[in-house]
């Protein structure tokens, strides 16, 4: 067609009947026009025809253009191959564009470790049970010694205690089990705890620890050495460790995505800002000490969540269980088509920590993709029924019939019902297409069509074009009787009608000639190859006897 020609341009005038498939790729890959076999070229000439031979599946490639396209071919039962080749660029510049945004939201959930490891000072956090969770680098520099210590994830009386055997510990009065008692003691009095001590290299660290909502303890760690004699400087390194733990607040505060922590009894305890623009709808129900079910409950109230309408209290039901007992990532939707990657994961002490990312661009692509995608598969049907076809009179044709009169031939065996055949023939065709012209010969045979087609109205009965000025008629689950009587409906129909013949000699309109042929479930039926054979024979009786009548076989 003038598409396929459109893009093989440059030897356009090689398109034509009779040239073969081998001579026209290599015409192709010697015009430059198959870019991905330069420098290969009798390599991928093989490849190509080795595909052409047998077809598996669709092939996609890039033009000489830029552009891409997407190949598909398929054999006929003739032998013969037939190829559809679709323009999908927009596809694959967007799949690319799709690849691009999900490295993109992975870098985002990165953000907040690194804002912790780019902190000035050192960071420790610890859980309700006093063991470490983590450092960053800094704290790994103050204590050099301890470093290896963190996979292990020791208790803080188990650190201190191997710090001590390190010797790095210094300005301990009196005995150490009773420094260590009063320093645990202390650490457990409460949050906002702030002390000084030296390291083994001789560096004064301020240390400002402040207690978790789930009874952990975050620690940072500022090294004051050179302001320790002083004050002033005292007060600024005080400032520093402050705006340092204010610093991580404004990093959570900071994340493009939202994000928000519930306690072991499913009220909200933290929420960032961006949390409150995603769920605007919701703004005055997201109170600290709010439950999750009670939020819930006042966004569907106003419409926040389409995927809910006609459904809210099984919604509701679904939700909440997938809230108390996470798993993957889920996919949320808002109002006007907006949509949030939802991960949550439990807390140590029984709550729920989640994070909500913004994808709808990925899946409005995703949607178009999609939306691409049924396009294709509908194409894909329309050609299928076009392939099977008859383009003169719009009934089967003889690739539609083959195909089911191997499927009724199983079913036959299968089931053990009959099934039957009618072979047709125009008689005399060639004296009325001569006669007439051929524009009268078609309009004949599309009226021969839709009659035959008529005298068969069952779903399962199949009229097609067997060839030329013969017809064929598969009539499953249908005996020997049944069979004549439809082929008498179809010579009477044919007579009805009375398209006039005055060159038939054997009446004065058009006349058929009818082979009747059954075949009976059991070691007799013979085979498929054998029925037509047999509606053949009995046909051409028929025409021998004088035509215009029906005979069986």
């Amino acid at each position: 067609n003038n598409d396929f020609r459109s893009l093989y341009g440059p030897m356009a005038a090689e398109l034509v009947p009779g040239r073969s498939f081998e001579a026209l790729i290599r015409s192709a890959v010697a015009h430059g026009l198959v870019p991905e076999a330069a420098g290969r070229e009798e390599a991928w000439i093989g490849e190509r025809l080795l595909l052409a031979a047998a077809p598996a599946g669709p092939i996609v490639r890039r033009m000489s253009d830029g552009r891409w396209r997407r190949i598909v071919e398929q054999r006929l039962t003739d032998g013969s191959r037939i190829g559809f080749s679709v323009d999908i660029t927009e596809q694959v510049e967007q799949q690319h564009e799709l690849d691009i945004a999900r490295r993109e939201s992975e870098l985002a959930t990165q953000r907040l470790h690194d804002a912790i490891e780019a902190l000035p000072a050192g960071f420790e956090l610890w859980d309700s049970d006093d063991r470490l969770v983590m450092t960053n680098s800094v704290m790994r520099e103050f204590y050099p010694q301890l470093a290896h210590l963190e996979a292990a994830r020791p208790t803080f009386e188990e650190t201190v205690r191997a710090n001590h055997a390190a010797g790095g510990l210094s300005g301990i009065d009196g005995n150490f089990e009773d420094w260590l008692a009063q320093r645990l003691a202390a650490r457990r009095s409460g949050p906002g705890r702030m002390a000084l001590h030296q390291t083994a290299d001789g560096r004064t660290i301020r240390t400002h620890e402040r207690r978790t909502v789930d009874g952990g303890i975050v620690a940072v760690r500022i090294d004051v050495s050179e302001v320790y004699e002083q004050k002033a400087l005292a007060d600024a390194a005080r400032d520093a460790a402050e705006r340092a733990t204010t610093r991580l607040a404004d990093a959570i505060e900071a994340l493009p995505d939202g994000f928000a922590v519930f306690d072991a009894e499913d009220r909200l305890i933290l929420c960032n800002e961006r949390y409150r623009e995603i769920y605007r709808d919701s703004g005055p129900a997201l109170v600290l000490g709010t439950r999750f079910e009670a939020i819930l409950r006042y966004g569907l109230a106003r419409g926040q969540y389409p995927q809910a309408l006609g459904r809210e209290e099984e919604w509701l039901d679904e939700r909440l269980y997938r809230h108390r007992h996470p798993g993957p990532a889920m996919l949320q939707e808002l109002a006007g088509n907006h949509w949030l990657r939802i991960d949550e994961r439990l807390t140590r002490d029984g709550g729920v920590a989640g994070v909500r990312t913004d994808v709808t661009e990925l899946v409005r692509r995703e949607q178009d993709l999609q939306r691409l995608n049924t396009q294709l598969d509908k194409t894909n049907v329309q050609l299928e029924v076009l392939s099977d076809t008859d383009g003169l009179t719009g009934i089967g044709n003889r690739r539609k019939f083959d195909r089911r009169l191997a499927e009724e031939w199983l079913r036959l065996v299968r089931l053990g019902h009959p099934l039957a055949m009618l072979l047709i023939d125009v008689d005399h065709f060639k004296r009325f297409n001569d006669l007439h012209g051929h524009q009268a010969g078609d309009d004949a045979l599309r009226r021969v069509a839709g009659l035959l087609r008529g005298s068969a109205p069952r779903a399962l009965d199949l009229v097609a074009r067997y060839g030329g000025e013969e017809f064929v008629l598969l009539l499953p689950a249908t005996d020997a009787a049944g069979a004549m009587r439809v082929a008498q409906r179809c010579l009477a129909a044919v007579d009805a009608a009375a398209i006039e013949h005055t060159d038939s000699g054997v009446a004065a309109h058009l006349t058929i000639s009818i082979g009747v042929a059954v075949a009976q479930p059991g070691p007799g039926a013979g085979t498929a190859e054998q029925l037509i054979r047999a509606a053949d024979a009995a046909m051409y009786r028929a025409k021998n006897d004088g035509r215009h009548r029906v005979m069986l076989g």
